[in-house]
């Protein structure tokens, strides 16, 4: 059955691209715990060939190998994928998205207008589908929630990308002589 989104004489069976990969990312979680775990492995090393050598190059590699070895045990890679934790993102928004990708690598490569046509086609309707589940998410959200004035103005600050700055005061300047004593910040000025 042919697809009615697809123009005529296009097939999109011969859009033949790489299937779209995440980046990974690699990193090593160091915290107290895992800190104190590592200086009390290196305390329970045995440092005698470190220090019984008497050729500095082998001092050095051992000193390396077994400094690493328990570098590496106590604070492994740990693999993270660049993908976006969106909670409005459903599967078929990303097979979707990456539909979109293989349509504007074929569209920048042709100049045919069946195929320019049927990407900005698909542009659109994917741009209607994800207006459609951000608003879902966002009424969701609205109604679930026990202050709606906050969560509305969360939502349109999250949107717009704009963030939220802290007005906690850490120095006070009085008569020319900063400080940052607590209890003086906590008294509150009297204007005459």
């Amino acid at each position: 059955m042919k697809n009615p989104m697809t123009p005529a004489g296009i097939e999109p069976a011969t859009f033949r691209f790489k299937s779209h990969e995440y980046r990974t990312y690699f990193k090593r979680n160091i915290n107290k715990y895992t800190m104190a775990q590592f200086q009390n492995s290196l305390s329970y090393e045995s440092w005698d060939q470190v220090f019984d050598g008497n050729d500095v190059n082998k001092t050095f590699n051992s000193f390396l190998n077994t400094y690493l070895r328990i570098f590496y045990a106590r604070f492994p890679l740990k693999k993270i994928n660049n993908e976006t934790k969106a909670p409005w993102i459903t599967i078929g928004i990303k097979t979707s998205c990456i539909q979109k990708r293989k349509l504007y690598l074929a569209c920048r490569n042709s100049t045919s207008p069946n195929i320019q046509g049927y990407y900005k086609c698909y542009c659109n309707i994917l741009f209607k589908v994800i207006k459609e589940a951000k608003k879902h998410h966002y009424d969701n959200q609205i109604k679930n929630s026990t202050n709606k004035n906050k969560t509305t103005w969360d939502i349109a600050n999250k949107e717009t990308h704009r963030k939220t700055h802290s007005t906690n005061i850490k120095f006070l300047n009085i008569d020319g002589i900063s400080t940052d004593n607590q209890h003086l910040l906590r008294i509150p000025l009297i204007t005459a």
